[in-house]
């Protein structure tokens, strides 16, 4: 089934992606007076890793009164091992009290105190407890406001369009083509876009995040020209259940109370083993990786490892009812875990208003480097997604009303549209199954733990020429492999930067190079396609500690 229609539209500030960062930008921009319109893959709002998080948000602001946003900030470039950029960091901090009031205004009802105050609670490699968390522990308690608020101010909402290129010209985006399952090809004029698409999750076999996301926006940043930063670190949630780790079981909140245990086959408490005496102490990334390497050397394990739950007062688990698996209230108490691929802390490299290196190009949320560094703390994405998601709403606004609709695009588009209208084919492998090799190789190779060989190897398999053709016969094929062709791409970024990156360092983890290296590796990896290729360059970060 070929393309079957051509439709055109126009905004002021198109927003590609459906989660909580795109919602939070739409809402900024629409209140500039700009004509605001989202477009995604997947059904706004729901499916999209805030809808499926456990809203959880870490702020300043609302418990210890000598927390504030500056010990914020100072943990969380501790937690990212310093690679973090300063004012990224500040810009979220800073922003999130704020934002996280107005989201109660909106009508985001979070867990209470006994004073009926919005409680806090800790989780490691924070100072202070200072997670602010939705009533019902879903991400529905953010997103559903976000929503209703967005659909108030104006916001148009186009679903279940894939985003296949940016168009460029003179230097700035000036629009972007989309392809539907059912054969419309779309082009809509926009003078400033935002990417608000998320990491790059399902680029691993095991993954919690909510399906789709694929790397898309920071694929299409890339070819449109734009910087990207820190590609290969990619954080993994310890503990996690399924065979493909699709839900985490939150070890921050469970390994906290007395008698939970996270075991091996031979009933060691593992956290002890290893010399760690209190769940606090610990890091995903820490956690993470011992959990594998318990795998590895004890091949009876299977890939997993136990949260064992006996012991687990009633009271407890009372209050921690939403939080524990299905399975526990039909009397199951151990449960088998392994790490997921859980967030990516790389991606497009943007300023404090989030503008990228391309002019016009705006991103906030998961898709974008410098927040988070080397490793993320819990509860700050979503204060990220919100925080920076009403920044770059408001300066993408702002910009587009400087700016001229850009008229000179025809051939651009045409151009776009015979590219994708040539990849129909009859012959070779199905772009699920191409996928599929992918993400079993990135796991297997470029996962938590790392090597020169296992990266190369990798990298060998993800650009077999063999791969750059499939059978597609419809449009619904025909987005799975333009799927598949940036996951492709986002994996070589991830390859090319860890062997790059000579060191360990947060989620990067090299058994070849075991130990972090400050005197040589306080760099970021920055990334662009080149003419022919992916051009790398190492970037000082400034000392500050």
């Amino acid at each position: 089934m070929a393309i079957k229609t051509i439709q055109k539209t126009q905004c002021d500030v198109l927003i590609i992606g459906g989660g909580g960062a795109g919602l939070r930008a739409s809402i900024a921009a629409s209140e500039e007076g700009a004509d605001v319109l989202m477009v995604s893959k997947t059904r706004i709002g729901h499916a999209t890793n805030t809808y499926i998080s456990k809203a959880i948000i870490a702020s300043s602001g609302w418990g210890n009164k000598n927390d504030n946003s500056d010990t914020h900030g100072l943990d969380t470039i501790q937690g990212g091992r310093y690679l973090n950029n300063p004012d990224s960091v500040a810009g979220f901090v800073n922003k999130i009290p704020s934002e996280m009031a107005l989201m109660q205004k909106w009508g985001m009802e979070l867990i209470t105190d006994e004073a009926n105050k919005p409680a806090v609670t800790k989780i490691p490699g924070h100072s202070f407890a200072r997670h602010l968390v939705g009533k019902n522990w879903k991400g529905s308690d953010l997103i559903l406001p976000l929503m209703k608020k967005a659909k108030s101010a104006g916001v148009r909402f186009k679903e279940r369009f894939f985003v296949s290129s940016l168009i460029v010209s003179n230097g700035r985006v000036c629009g972007a083509t989309c392809i539907s399952a059912d054969g419309r090809f779309l082009f809509v004029s926009a003078k400033t876009i935002v990417l608000a698409t998320g990491g790059f999750g399902h680029v691993y076999q095991n993954t919690n995040n909510a399906p789709g996301i694929t790397g898309d926006g920071q694929a299409l940043a890339c070819q449109a020209g734009a910087l990207l930063q820190d590609m290969e670190f990619v954080q993994f949630y310890p503990t996690a259940l399924g065979k493909r780790g699709s839900r985490i079981l939150l070890y921050e909140r469970l390994l906290a109370q007395e008698g939970v245990i996270l075991k091996n086959s031979r009933k060691e408490d593992i956290l002890k083993k290893n010399g760690y005496t209190m769940p606090y102490d610990i890091n995903r990334d820490q956690l993470a990786q011992m959990i594998m390497k318990e795998t590895l050397e004890d091949p009876d394990q299977n890939s997993h490892v136990y949260m064992d739950l006996s012991n687990l007062t009633s009271e407890a688990a009372k209050e921690l009812a939403a939080l524990l698996p299905t399975k526990w209230f039909k009397g199951t108490r151990i449960f088998k875990v392994s790490p997921t691929t859980h967030f990516c802390m790389g991606g497009v490299k943007v300023n404090p208003q989030g503008e990228t290196s391309c002019k016009g190009l705006f991103a906030a949320g998961e898709v974008t480097a410098g927040a988070h560094g080397a490793n993320r703390l819990g509860g700050n994405a979503l204060a990220e997604v919100i925080a920076m998601g009403s920044v770059v709403g408001k300066s993408a606004a702002q910009i587009s009303m400087d700016l001229d609709r850009n008229k000179n695009v025809d051939t651009a588009v045409k151009q776009e549209r015979a590219r994708l209208e040539a990849m129909f084919n009859n012959k070779g492998q199905t772009p699920r199954q191409l996928i599929e090799e992918t993400k079993q190789t990135m796991w297997i190779n470029a996962g938590i733990i790392r090597n020169k060989r296992s990266l190369e190897t990798a990298l060998e398999i993800v650009l077999n020429p063999k791969n750059r053709s499939a059978a597609v016969k419809t449009c619904k094929d025909l987005i799975r492999f333009l799927e598949f062709e940036n996951m492709r791409l986002i994996g070589e970024m991830i390859c090319r930067s860890a062997l790059e990156r000579a060191e360990s360092r947060g989620s990067h983890f090299r058994d070849d190079y075991p130990r972090e290296n400050e005197d040589n590796w306080r760099v970021n990896i920055q990334i662009r396609q080149s003419r022919s290729d992916l051009a790398l360059e190492h970037i000082p970060v400034a000392r500050s500690t």
